[in-house]
């Protein structure tokens, strides 16, 4: 694979098919300093698709836990005022992330939540103003997260397949236009999400090794993935790679008990083989064999961070599944097995009618993996009857697309 190449294939994703970058529009790019090369890339990519001007947002998650440690993290008002104006002059906003594993076990897990819960706040900026601006995540490799991810490599081997294998899951590094074969995975996951709401759905039934959840999706609530639609507008994909489709969940009309099937990493630190237990759509009972306290500081943030507030479906064979890899860090791991999150609804409904919907809201949104090679996953019609959608964790019959 011809790496530079590949990294700019990577950058003119981000800007045409993570943003549909117009001309003329401002670019808000938010990077660790470990990124530094690939932003000089994604730099010129932006300019060269008619950007008319980009600001870096830089940030070191090590210095964020020292502060963390030391005094409680406060809201900068600095940091939201220069974000908020270039949400308000519609910047295109990319986050890259490179996932770090450094622990914070000695810091108070209130702390590092405080942590995730300012930055939510700033990126949230961003996220209203999606319409005009667009805006994507995506993870850039770093020696740290190829250290996690191939141990069983040769050190000086890990960083540069770890690369190989990111490019991969983002149809970059091979012959294939990537930014067609991103339009016409669009056009696919379109036709699923078509189907699924056209059955009408009323109750969904999730049932593998360790899980038994039932979940009946808010009033009114549209499946939704691939991208984030706005006809006239913008079509935009907030997260790259993915290959999910999702729904919001009634947050009062979950029923049953589910277990991860993944680590989760929060903050550099892991909760793993954890445990949710569900009552009139509320956890009522959680247990981690790793991180129980993290857990609970993330459970009980606020109201809604003891309900859920999405519920997607991904293929267990999708490109970033077939890796057989577990990539320590959601945007990856979310999309190679079906996924639940607790915290604030996911998609695009209408907030002032979030309690007579069945909305849910919070501070955080986090997504956690229970996808296996034993999950089925059945839908209710309005008659009764219930549809294979998924066997054997694959798509079913007519989901077949």
């Amino acid at each position: 694979m011809d790496l530079v190449k590949a990294q700019h294939q990577y950058a003119e994703i981000l800007v045409k098919i993570g943003l549909e970058l117009k001309d003329g529009q401002p670019v808000f790019i938010e990077a660790p300093v470990e990124a530094s090369e690939f932003v000089k890339i994604l730099l010129e990519e932006s300019y060269k698709a008619g950007a008319s001007d980009t600001y870096v947002f830089w940030n070191c998650e090590g210095a964020d836990k020292v502060r963390a440690h030391y005094s409680f993290p406060a809201q900068v008002e600095e940091e939201c005022a220069l974000a908020q104006r270039y949400a308000d002059a519609g910047a295109g906003y990319i986050r890259l992330l490179c996932p770090s594993f450094e622990s914070t076990e000695n810091i108070d897990p209130e702390r590092v939540n405080r942590l995730t819960v300012i930055s939510t706040e700033r990126r949230k900026l961003f996220r209203t103003s999606a319409k005009r601006g667009g805006f994507t995540l995506c993870c850039i490799p770093c020696e740290e997260w190829a250290d996690q991810v191939y141990p069983d490599l040769p050190r000086e081997q890990r960083l540069q397949t770890l690369w190989e294998t990111v490019l991969r899951c983002l149809r970059c590094g091979s012959d294939e236009n990537p930014v067609e074969a991103w339009k016409q995975y669009i056009l696919k996951t379109r036709a699923r999400k078509d189907k699924l709401d056209s059955n009408g759905y009323q109750c969904y039934r999730f049932r593998c090794a360790g899980t038994d959840l039932t979940i009946s999706p808010a009033q009114g609530a549209k499946w939704a993935g691939g991208c984030n639609e706005y006809p006239g507008e913008r079509v935009f994909i907030p997260n790259l790679p993915t290959e999910e489709v999702f729904c919001v969940p009634n947050r009062y009309k979950v029923e049953g008990h589910v277990q991860a099937t993944k680590p989760l990493n929060y903050n550099g630190n892991l909760i793993e083989n954890f445990r949710l237990s569900f009552h009139e759509g509320r956890v009522v009972d959680y247990q981690a064999e790793k991180g129980q306290e993290l857990l609970k500081s993330i459970i009980e943030t606020d109201e809604g961070s003891h309900y859920l507030g999405e519920f997607a479906l991904v293929d267990q064979q999708s490109p970033i599944a077939r890796n057989n890899r577990i990539f320590y860090t959601t945007l990856f791991d979310e999309n190679a097995a079906c996924h639940l999150a607790l915290g604030m609804m996911a998609g695009q409904m209408p907030l002032d009618k979030a309690e007579e919907l069945g909305l849910n809201q919070s501070k955080i949104h986090m997504d956690f993996m229970f996808g296996a090679d034993d999950l089925h996953v059945e839908g209710q019609r309005p008659d009764g009857s219930w549809d294979d959608i998924m066997v054997n964790g694959r798509w079913a019959g007519a989901f077949e697309i």
